[in-house]
């Protein structure tokens, strides 16, 4: 597998996250790749691998006519192509026509944060997984710099990055001590992705008309060889240089968060929800379960603990909305801490006090004279720092700390600046993961010249609903409100206010709680998720239970 180049920054993100996040990585991709390594081991959570699809032709044949990269490309489908899935499917050219618009139209939408669509190459483009037979993975086209007319198709780790890979392996320690839960995941994720029949034979036979696969009664059979999930010996009868291979990595495999995610997952998947609409739900639960997961990998370290304050009045009330603010504003200020810990940790390591001095001597020692710049001539130092990656600039203000010929300045200043270089890269390359998640999975507003805040969407808010639920049919609105806050610290109302101790250190009078409160109530009301009986009495129900 090939290896990349990674922001220096990302390298402390692996040690507190897992290898690895990216801010490239969209919301709906963390569920596409998920499903794509679910279904490519046969769906199974104990697996330490999974077999992956390019489907090349078909996607050609899907987004014919879309833009290849930036070099003026398109994607072609010739007419021989045509005319060789005409035949094995015994269809005229107006039924292909249908064919192709039919799939071009489960295309899955994404967006800006300014609402504009985001413009990819076909390649990029993915589809709503109606059946596992729609499931591939993102492909990266090279063309030999443009001269080419036989470019090669090069799995991609831009979009797809590893989160889909790695809330697989939250699920798979999650339950590795409750079979059961394990074995009904697995059920129910095939039987979601198992209903569409029909689309199967269609999908099959364009793909085996080009020999990309093959299906057989025992599964697919691809031309590549499997991606690796978990190093073991076993993957050596599978993959070629297993031992070498880059895996995706949690920091932790015994969070009592993972079996949480499983039983929140599971309760979703019990429902009597067909895949298309259970695609934007499962976002919004995945998307909110890696955000609750940051921040709790962020709290296990600087040791605090903190909470998701919800404006449900859509910024109308300027207390709710500043709480609701405040909420993101601590969340991002937990992770920048968590970061600035560990990268003083790094530093300490490669520059010990006891050691510094005799360090940076030997650091100017090494200079290369040979070299045509001063960078260049210091590579030894940028090596040791294990900041080969950085740019240029940004070397030479650490070179310029490093010849400050006061060595206790010298000392000082690199420190003051490797500090500053991390934390730089972690606002550009970090932070953005989390808000990513959070505006993909519909629980944050976040525009130009407004603050982020906490809010809950629709698919988030029927989300929270299944999972808390968990098979009941019913449960009465106030119990509703205390398990969100118990399950994932979320403050709505009055009660969670005053046991979190955010009404006490706000000073906020508490009609403002209730009033918050009310207006949550509206809103399940209006997407059917709650019954009222009286100003008294309500229930939140399950509308699609049983």
């Amino acid at each position: 597998m090939e290896q990349e180049k990674i922001s220096f920054s990302s390298k402390i993100g692996a040690e507190i996250w897992g290898h690895r996040f990216k801010d490239g990585q969209r919301g709906p991709e963390y569920t596409l790749e998920f499903l794509n390594v679910i279904a490519g081991t046969g769906f199974s959570l104990q697996r330490k691998y999974y077999n992956r699809r390019k489907m090349i032709e078909f996607r050609q044949f899907v987004y014919e006519g879309e833009k290849e990269g930036s070099k003026g490309h398109i994607a072609v489908f010739e007419n021989e192509k045509k005319d060789l899935i005409r035949e094995r499917l015994g269809i005229n050219e107006k039924q292909l026509e249908d064919l192709q618009t039919f799939f071009k139209n489960l295309t899955i939408p994404l967006t800006t944060p300014m609402g504009k669509p985001v413009d990819r190459s076909w390649y990029a483009q993915m589809m709503y997984p109606l059946h596992e037979s729609l499931l591939y993975t993102e492909i990266r086209v090279n063309r030999d710099k443009g001269k080419s007319n036989s470019p090669a198709y090069n799995y991609e780790r831009n979009f797809f990055a590893r989160g889909g890979e790695l809330y697989y392996l939250m699920l798979h320690y999650g339950t590795v001590d409750n079979q059961e839960l394990r074995e009904n995941i697995e059920k129910n994720m095939k039987n979601l992705l198992s209903n569409s029949s029909g689309l199967i034979t269609v999908v099959n036979q364009i793909n085996e008309a080009f020999e990309e696969y093959a299906s057989t009664e025992t599964g697919t059979v691809t031309k590549d060889q499997p991606a690796p999930l978990i190093k073991d010996s076993e993957l050596e009868d599978f993959i070629s240089g297993w031992e070498k291979s880059e895996y995706p990595l949690l920091p932790s495999t015994n969070l009592p968060l993972y079996r949480e995610f499983a039983e929140e997952l599971n309760a979703l998947l019990t429902l009597k929800i067909d895949v298309y609409e259970m695609f934007d739900i499962l976002t919004s639960l995945i998307t909110f379960q890696l955000h609750r997961y940051m921040i709790h990998q962020a709290e296990q370290i600087v040791q605090e603990k903190t909470h998701y304050f919800i404006d449900c009045f859509e910024g109308q009330n300027k207390s709710i909305k500043f709480l609701a603010q405040d909420s993101y504003r601590i969340h991002e200020s937990v992770v920048s801490e968590a970061y600035k810990t560990f990268v003083e940790k790094r530093v300490a390591e490669v520059l010990p006090e006891n050691q510094a001095e005799d360090k940076i001597r030997a650091w100017k020692l090494s200079f290369n004279h040979n070299k045509k710049t001063k960078v260049a001539g210091y590579t030894a130092f940028f090596e040791e720092l294990k900041l080969n990656s950085l740019q240029t600039p940004k070397k030479k203000k650490l070179v310029e700390a490093l010849e400050t010929p006061d060595l206790e300045k010298a000392e000082k200043m690199l420190r003051l600046r490797i500090v500053e270089l991390y934390m730089e890269d972690l606002s550009k390359s970090q932070l953005p993961i989390m808000k990513t998640l959070a505006r993909d999975g519909q629980f944050i507003i976040s525009g130009k010249g407004s603050k982020a805040r906490y809010v809950l969407h629709d698919n988030i808010l029927s989300a929270l609903v299944y999972a808390t639920l968990d098979g009941e049919v019913t449960l009465p609105y106030d119990d509703f409100l205390n398990r969100l806050y118990e399950k994932y610290q979320i403050i709505i109302g009055e009660n969670a206010a005053k046991v979190s101790g955010l009404y006490s250190k706000e000073g906020i009078n508490l009609s403002h709680f209730r009033s918050n409160e009310k207006k949550m109530r509206q809103k399940l009301k209006q997407n059917g998720l709650l019954q009222e009986y009286s100003d008294a009495t309500a229930l939140i129900r399950n509308p699609y239970f049983g």
